[in-house]
């Protein structure tokens, strides 16, 4: 006979655990200054930037529409005019350098290309806002990271202090990549802050080393819109999801699933405040699919309780919720273990709001599955001591259900 997991037994050191997290939450909260708010629940400018060298520069003398644009870590130049469209791509792998570009571009007729630095390689293209791009007798220009550009955090801070911008690091420190955020002051609007935000970068690191790889701006109005539809939608939830349950399995299983619930919503808001993590429109997304998913196995652990009150007879409760746990807790490490084999990847290989989403559902999955199989159970047993289950009552009710 399987030995049943002590659910029960160990109550005190899973509530410890959550508790813990707990206050870490909230004294990383009060240290931290508040949640990371992301640009959807903050008013201001979010924008990515890359501070790069320009590579080339290229214009065009002739009567065709040329256009120079970027794909895939490859140029790619197009003529188009009254005998049709020509194509010319120019890779990494026949290319390496920006000087090999350069002089395949002149064999174009009507392109003159300039080298700015030769020496860079194109594997190191930056495409950002302003590609694709049309020449003309005015010069384009095209970026090109390198590692000798050497520039750091602190010089990016210091450049925007006036406008007291957050900035953060994207993908290694080498490659220059900064992540802004600012919020609106009075009279602001999208294109003032980010021409502010561009004049202050391009004092310190040169206009033509500035390249915008992204640019959102929320104004206030919207904001505030969104945080209040965000709450909203979570109470709801709860709300729709405690009087399903409460009908389903009478209220003291209502009651339990609903304070593990919000355990997971508040265990979500912990891991996030400790990491730094943004708080934005995924994040909710995120917080309702746990909730989804939690409640799902507490409500197969509930009604395997349910069921074995009739077939334990004799027994106690707090053994009738130890077998159903246990009975559950197959089921229960493969659905959680095949939804995180979906969602890891997601989280190493991608980046942005999708890899928030999934850093998030994955701290989810794991706190969910500990609620569902030690909280909710526990939370079962310590309403029963205070309003002691009706078997009876609850034979009956399953037998209806049944039938």
């Amino acid at each position: 006979m399987k030995k049943n997991l002590q659910v029960i037994k160990y109550r005190y050191f899973s509530s410890a655990f959550s508790l813990i997290l707990l206050i870490a939450g909230i004294i990383c909260f009060v240290a931290f200054g508040g949640f990371n708010a992301g640009i959807d629940f903050e008013s201001g400018l979010s924008e990515r930037v890359q501070i790069a060298p320009v590579g080339f520069t290229a214009t065009y003398t002739g009567d065709l529409d040329m256009v120079l644009s970027v794909s895939s870590n490859t140029l790619v130049l197009t003529e188009r005019g009254a005998d049709g469209v020509k194509t010319h791509t120019y890779d990494v792998a026949q290319y390496s350098t920006v000087q090999d570009v350069v002089n395949a571009l002149n064999q174009v007729t009507g392109v003159k290309a300039s080298a700015v630095d030769g020496t860079l390689k194109t594997d190191a293209l930056v495409s950002g806002f302003g590609f694709p791009a049309t020449l003309s007798t005015t010069p384009v220009k095209v970026n090109f990271a390198s590692a000798s550009t050497d520039v750091t955090i602190d010089q990016v801070r210091a450049a925007l202090k006036e406008r007291n911008v957050n900035v953060q690091t994207v993908g290694s420190v080498n490659q220059g990549i900064f992540q802004l955020k600012a919020s609106t002051l009075e009279n602001d609007t999208q294109e003032i802050m980010e021409a502010d935000v561009a004049a202050s970068l391009s004092k310190v690191f040169g206009a033509e080393n500035v390249v915008v790889l992204q640019s959102d701006f929320v104004g206030p109005r919207f904001s505030s819109t969104l945080i209040t539809s965000s709450v909203k939608a979570i109470l709801i939830a709860v709300l729709l999801i405690l009087a399903y349950i409460w009908i389903r399995f009478r209220f003291a299983y209502a009651i339990s699933a609903i304070i593990a619930l919000l355990h997971d919503i508040l265990m979500m808001l912990v891991f996030i405040t400790i990491f730094r993590l943004e708080v934005s429109s995924t994040t909710i997304a995120a917080v309702l699919t746990i909730i989804g998913y939690s409640l799902n196995n507490t409500i197969v652990i509930f009604d395997r309780v349910r069921e074995n009150v009739e077939l334990l007879k004799g027994q106690s409760l707090d053994t009738v919720i130890d077998t159903s746990v246990t009975q559950s807790l197959t089921r229960t490490i493969i659905t959680s273990l095949t939804t995180l084999f979906a969602v890891v990847p997601l989280a190493i290989f991608t980046n942005g709001s999708i890899q928030l989403f999934a850093l998030n559902l994955i701290w989810g999955i794991v706190i969910g599955t500990f609620s569902s199989n030690f909280l909710a159970p526990a939370l079962l047993h310590w309403f029963n001591k205070v309003k002691p289950v009706n078997v009876e009552k609850l034979k009956k009710h399953s037998a209806n259900d049944i039938a």
